[in-house]
């Protein structure tokens, strides 16, 4: 857990820190522009903290969904109305070439740090393609070509922790040595939120994160745990991932992500648990909706006679903020790679409509690469290799399934085969229930942080008995089994069985096992451990992640 590199290691982290260093100095206008989603909000709000501790005062910029990604002439132009003169991007800016030369024009400088990948350049006689990089005083991003960090799987909070890291070893702020862990707690949200892989610097940066999360220093958070019935002292990267992820998002799919980045940012205890509130009832609103989307694009899908190498639908009528939801519900059940688009109901006042979109990769396709194959289609694009986003004009999407469909053959015809997508862990081995303690489980989070390229270990649980069957939640898609197998003592109290918990089961793969299932039926589970504090109630459970009939 002590991996930590150098932040100056990074390609332009000495130009940044130069150029803001200078700032401060000069008594500059700063803002800091950054995405809407569970990255960018915390890594805003992260700029935020440090910038407030040193006594600096910034701005904050964080466009609303209908703005689109990244940056926008309309922002900018109101920036520099506003007398700044240095923008500092938190996950976004990476692609914004002409924004950044529009920045530039007027006076403004403008600090990229983001993860995403570039664009490509054109192919040049000498040497193929490269980076097309913004024109930009530091351009901080370890996905750059010629950057050399060890550590490539940052998200984009975590570059802006680097940030902060190098500032403070240049700058003279006189704050205590070390203060800066305390920003952890956002960074490990972010890393986790953005699904970056829990290896390397990444698992040091979510394991002390976690640390300072237990701690109850940032009222929003603590707040948010209080509503899901959570105690602060055993707040996992789970907790993270399925309790507060999802609120932050909601904010700017369903409301405003202002609202989130407030609740990340406020010292206030009264207005954190108003937020977050306002913020577990946008994510129900988007759950609903979400759910609704889902059915449709499914409907879409399957009135299609053969489903091609990528499926591409949409609608007019379809919401942008929601397409993520539903091209990972696509990925899922049909496993395929995924283009979905829709088109904003109320774009920003002056701005043509756009269709907007969102894609899903099946693991074999890295949407970025594919979407720079055909770059002249899209206005806008960025992602990671698994997923992006997109926005192109209307008269676009005629031709985009027949492009893209072309650019994967060209594409899978100059990569050489035998590289096979990663699916679900295979169990480590077989356990009996008897064997699942806290000291196992204890043993187990030595491994942890758990989550992208570091999966919790799976176990096989051999002809196990299904004492009772409880399906739950608002639409009964989840269900809880009681499980009892012959290594349980036959005296033991009356009870002695372990639950297995398996959530949105109607998207796994055992979903018709499941649902022939009775008590008395003998099964072969496999699964994770967990230990759930939910109401102060400690109890030790599976995660279902497969069942075969025994």
């Amino acid at each position: 857990y002590h991996t930590r590199h150098d932040p100056f290691l990074m390609k332009d982290m000495d130009a940044a820190v130069s150029r803001i260093l200078s700032a401060f100095r000069s008594g500059e206008t700063i803002c800091v522009w950054h995405d809407y989603d569970c990255d960018g909000i915390p890594g805003g709000a992260l700029l935020h903290d440090f910038f407030k501790k040193i006594g600096h005062a910034v701005q904050t910029y964080v466009p609303e969904r209908n703005e689109g990604y990244g940056l926008n002439e309309g922002g900018i132009r109101a920036l520099k109305d506003a007398g700044v003169s240095l923008i500092i991007t938190v996950d976004c800016g990476i692609t914004d070439v002409s924004e950044v030369a529009l920045a530039k024009e007027l006076g403004i400088d403008v600090i990229i740090t983001d993860h995403h990948l570039p664009c490509l350049a054109e192919a040049s006689g000498e040497g193929g393609a490269r980076d097309a990089l913004p024109d930009a005083c530091a351009v901080v991003n370890p996905h750059r070509a010629d950057d050399t960090y060890p550590f490539k799987g940052l998200c984009g909070t975590g570059v802006a922790f680097k940030l902060v890291e190098a500032l403070i070893i240049r700058g003279d702020f006189g704050i205590s040595a070390g203060w800066e862990k305390w920003l952890l707690d956002l960074v490990a949200l972010a890393t986790i939120a953005d699904m970056v892989p829990l290896t390397g610097e990444n698992r040091a940066l979510v394991h002390y994160g976690l640390k300072v999360v237990r701690k109850g220093r940032r009222p929003g958070l603590t707040a948010i745990f209080e509503r899901e019935k959570i105690p602060l002292e055993f707040a996992t990267e789970d907790d993270l991932s399925f309790s507060v992820a999802p609120k932050i998002n909601a904010a700017s799919r369903m409301g405003s992500p202002r609202l989130a980045f407030e609740l990340l940012t406020t010292d206030s205890p009264e207005r954190a648990r108003e937020l977050a509130e306002t913020l577990e009832a946008l994510n129900k609103e988007r759950k609903i909706e979400g759910m609704h989307l889902a059915k449709d694009v499914k409907r879409k899908i399957e009135s299609m006679p053969v489903l091609p190498s990528i499926v591409v639908a949409g609608s007019r009528s379809w919401r942008p903020s929601l397409l993520s939801i539903a091209a990972s519900s696509v990925v899922e059940t049909y496993g395929k790679t995924v283009f979905l688009w829709g088109m904003d109901p109320s774009p920003g006042t002056g701005q043509a409509a756009l269709i907007k979109g969102s894609c899903r990769s099946d693991g074999s396709v890295n949407v970025v690469a594919l979407m720079s194959a055909v770059r002249d289609l899209f206005l806008d694009f960025g992602g990671h290799e698994l997923a992006g986003g997109f926005s192109l004009a209307p008269e676009a999407v005629h031709t985009l399934a027949e492009r893209l469909e072309k650019a994967l053959a060209e594409m899978t015809a100059a990569v050489p085969a035998g590289t096979a997508a990663v699916g679900e862990p295979e169990p480590e081995d077989s356990l009996t229930l008897s064997e699942i303690t806290d000291s196992a489980f204890d043993a187990l989070r030595t491994l942890a942080p758990f989550g992208e390229a570091n999966p919790k270990p799976v176990f096989r649980f051999r002809n196990v008995s299904v004492s009772a069957i409880n399906f739950f939640g608002p639409h009964k898609d989840h269900v809880k089994l009681s499980l009892s197998d012959d290594s349980f003592i036959p005296s033991a109290s009356e009870g002695q069985t372990i639950n297995a918990l398996a959530f949105f089961f109607s998207r796994a793969s055992f979903k018709d096992t499941l649902a022939l299932l009775s008590a008395g039926d003998r099964v072969t589970v496999h699964a994770s451990l967990e230990r759930s504090h939910f109401r102060g109630k400690k109890e030790l459970r599976l995660r279902v992640v497969d069942l075969r009939v025994a």
